[in-house]
């Protein structure tokens, strides 16, 4: 049979379309153990979406905790959890009968998106057998930037909802940046007028978390410290010494009150989330003598370690030498990045030269970074601008003109346009290949520099976010033909959802 529209594809695959049971929305009952209640609210809600032919025979689907494939591998890699749940699981079909086991709500929630993407392929017809699978690697993430552009609770929400249809298990919010801090800040409350829009409050993240649980999705926070601070700097002048932070701005550990700046705001987001690790930044600290920047990211981890968290912090954190066993460098800047300094000056003003002359310094050093993690035994994130930057330009034509119009107008320049195939075109290996280092995961990011609303953000993701999300699930290699060839058919379901904004190249 012709391999069904799953994305990312499953570990092992047995069906038969010969034989088929249909699958009529109306005349479906789902039963389910009391753990497993949200992922049968939620198998229910996506299909109710599918179209039911109204004389369909009665289809009794029934998800519960069981043992886990013998013949699908354990995860590689470091859970976003504290208790790594086993996301293997098994689905069977029969005529009449569709069972999903899996060991946890995670695993039996993974098996049901399976499920719901077959419903959609197969217009409700399910080819008899059986699946099983487990991913990958036990990180699998996507980074939204919801500083610069600020992106509302209830979208974010609509997030979480895509990261669970492609079985990716994080989300990690960008919260703090030179454009304004979104996270209310009790210890701190000054920063809350910097929120370039609604800002987000404590009970919104708790109530996004919660919802997030039930989609099987980790919440991470991020406090960006102690570079890309212009925002905290200009609600608190005190923080920094003036001049040297213009631009992107930075945290001073010698300015008065800083210290406990850096500790209070993050020991502040470690409270406010349930997640085992908390983001710290770390990335750019253009204009930072390091013996500032060493001292205060030494700060920022000792603060998150007496909260009782682990830590994330994007590479050039590791250059501190503050991080310790259990936290994670997360790797960003591609092979191919490159700055050019006289191009980059001349779009600039004179008084903006010695920044260009700052970044080209601090890139430099980052083919050490991913050697520094290896000597220092931390494993690594992978999020290499070169493929999992999803707010890289597209490279192929769009289908229509809103579609080009788009294309002319969104993605960060600074980053070659690139064609669907280049970004898929990879593994996790490839990305850190002769380091021996340990692989936690894989993340996407998304930043919001050109993003107007959420129809700019579907359309940077899609159809480039499934696309990661098989490389960190899916074990066994698989081409582009292959893979573009199953998630096409995904463009209906991306219409129906809210995600109808999704790039389609002129070739599909």
């Amino acid at each position: 049979m012709t391999p069904p529209a799953l994305v990312p594809w499953p570990h092992a695959v047995t069906l038969d379309d010969t034989t088929t049971t249909v699958l009529d929305p109306a005349r479906v009952v789902i039963e389910a153990e009391a753990p497993l209640e949200a992922a049968r609210d939620w198998l229910r809600a996506e299909l109710a979406r599918t179209a039911g032919t109204g004389d369909a025979p009665p289809l009794r689907i029934t998800l519960q905790l069981g043992a886990a494939p013998a013949d699908v591998p354990p995860a590689d890699g470091i859970a976003p959890d504290e208790a790594a749940p086993d996301e293997r699981h098994t689905i069977t079909i029969a005529p009449g009968e569709v069972t999903v086991t899996g060991p946890t709500p995670q695993a039996v929630l993974r098996g049901a998106a399976t499920l719901v993407q077959l419903a959609e392929g197969l217009a409700g017809r399910l080819p008899v057998g059986r699946i099983a699978d487990g991913p990958r690697l036990a990180w699998r993430g996507l980074m939204v930037d919801v500083v610069r552009h600020p992106f509302g609770v209830d979208e974010i929400r609509r997030v979480v909802d895509l990261l669970t249809r492609y079985k990716l298990n994080v989300l990690h919010l960008h919260l703090t940046d030179s454009d304004g801090w979104r996270l209310q800040s009790a210890a701190r409350p000054g920063l809350d007028a910097t929120s370039p829009g609604e800002l987000i409050t404590l009970r919104d993240l708790d109530e996004l978390t919660a919802f997030a649980e039930t989609r099987g999705v980790t919440i991470l926070p991020e406090v960006d410290l102690p570079g890309h601070s212009l925002a905290a700097t200009r609600a608190y002048p005190e923080l920094t010494d003036g001049g040297m932070a213009a631009r992107l701005g930075y945290v001073d550990p010698a300015a008065p009150g800083a210290e406990s700046f850096i500790a209070d705001t993050v020991t502040e987001f470690v409270q406010a989330s349930r997640a085992r690790f908390v983001h710290i930044g770390g990335d750019e600290p253009f204009g930072m003598p390091f013996e500032a920047y060493t001292r205060a990211v030494g700060l920022a981890v000792r603060a998150a370690h007496a909260a009782g968290s682990r830590v994330v912090a994007w590479q050039e954190a590791v250059r501190a030498g503050a991080l310790g066993p259990g936290d994670l460098v997360q790797l960003w800047i591609g092979a191919e990045t490159s700055i050019d300094a006289d191009a980059k000056k001349a779009e600039l003003p004179e008084s903006a030269h010695r920044f260009v002359d700052q970044m080209v310094e601090l890139f430099a050093l980052a083919p050490g970074d991913g050697p520094a993690a290896a000597a220092a035994g931390l494993p690594v994130l992978l999020s290499s601008s070169d493929v999992l930057y999803l707010d890289r330009p597209y490279a192929e034509p769009a289908a229509d003109a809103d579609g080009e119009a788009r294309r002319a107008r969104l993605g960060f320049r600074d980053y070659p346009a690139k064609t669907l195939r280049q970004m898929f075109d990879w593994t996790p290996e490839s990305l850190v290949a002769g380091l021996d280092v340990r692989i936690a995961g894989v993340e996407a990011a998304i930043w919001s520099e050109t993003v107007d609303g959420f129809d700019d953000l579907a359309f940077l993701l899609l159809p480039r976010l499934p696309a990661a999300a098989e490389r960190a699930w899916t074990r066994e290699p698989t081409t582009w033909e292959d893979h573009s060839s199953r998630l096409r058919p995904h463009a209906g379901t991306w219409q129906a959802t809210g995600w109808g904004a999704a790039y389609r190249p002129a070739h599909w």
